[in-house]
């Protein structure tokens, strides 16, 4: 175990600061906000940068906001204020179900929307609900600013175009319209404060009558190397009367669609059935959710 001592901890006060800092190219510096998953990781001695940068205290990182580009949400964001956030709830709801399942109170508390994104885990709960937004990712450095559609952001696992120079500063995402509605579903390996096994994410666009749709977005984690989009079940909602037949058949094509592997936590095929199930769960509840409007 790393010893607090043997830690050198460096924390701007800005974020001009923080790209100087991340632009000298001679030292192996990390960054870190909330540090829920920089602790596990600095056990196992997998982290071990020479300078850990804390960015936790830089306030102007830390915001939600909506102007004519979409909604923005700040990287030092926390999961309890994404919760919280009247704009989200109304504007991008899959978001606020997603922060509701990562971990407990502490957790949501102390980790950000930037760490979820930044860190790459295929079962990260608020990314598939990020790509069913169709979000971008706002990265700087000393050199610019560049912004990258989510879907081209993840290359592997815990792993991501960012480069080292560079920080999350923005993400940006698609306010669901008034005839849209989400729903997040998890399955882990215990009812609450775990990491997820399957984790599943919708959006979709009802009539009034919420009998028919005529576009949807989904997305599931943990079953791939990063997110996976269920294009071909988003190509199905619009087939037929959505109901509970439909959404049936659906889950069955989705069992194909997703491409886990097995290990410790759960097999390929125990993933592929429950991400069938939660798929077919989730369009059910969100049904429900939309008749009580």
């Amino acid at each position: 175990m790393i010893k607090t001592s043997e830690m050198q901890v460096v924390s701007p006060k800005s974020l001009d600061e923080c790209l100087y800092l991340l632009n000298d190219q001679e030292k192996n510096n990390r960054l870190i906000a909330g540090g829920t998953d920089a602790v596990v990781r600095m056990k196992d001695k997998k982290w071990t940068p020479d300078i850990w940068i804390n960015i936790k205290g830089m306030n102007e990182l830390r915001y939600i906001r909506k102007d004519p580009s979409g909604i923005h949400v700040g990287p030092l964001t926390t999961h309890t204020d994404i919760v919280k956030s009247k704009l989200l709830q109304d504007k991008a709801d899959v978001l606020t179900f997603a922060a509701k399942e990562v971990g407990a109170t502490q957790m949501q508390n102390m980790g950000t929307l930037g760490g979820n994104i930044g860190n790459a885990s295929p079962t990260g709960d608020t990314i598939p609900a990020l790509y069913v937004l169709d979000a971008r990712i706002e990265l700087s450095s000393l050199y610019g600013t560049r912004t990258v559609p989510i879907e081209e952001f993840f290359i592997g696992p815990g792993k991501t175009v960012i480069q080292t120079d560079e920080i999350i500063t923005d993400i940006i995402i698609r306010p669901q319209d008034t005839s849209e509605i989400g729903i997040f579903e998890k399955l882990g390996p215990r009812k609450a404060q775990s990491i997820s096994i399957v984790n599943f994410a919708a959006s979709i666009n009802l009539d009034k009558e919420g009998h028919h749709c005529s576009s949807g977005r989904l997305a599931f984690g943990s079953v791939g190397p990063t997110i996976i989009r269920a294009k071909k079940c988003e190509s199905m909602l619009t087939l037929d009367r959505f109901d509970k037949s439909l959404t049936h058949n659906i889950s069955k094509v989705a069992w194909k669609e997703v491409a886990p592997i097995s290990d410790a936590r759960a097999s390929s095929n125990y993933r592929r059935d429950m991400a069938s199930a939660l798929l077919e769960r989730g369009l059910l509840r969100l049904m429900k959710r939309w008749e009580n409007k």
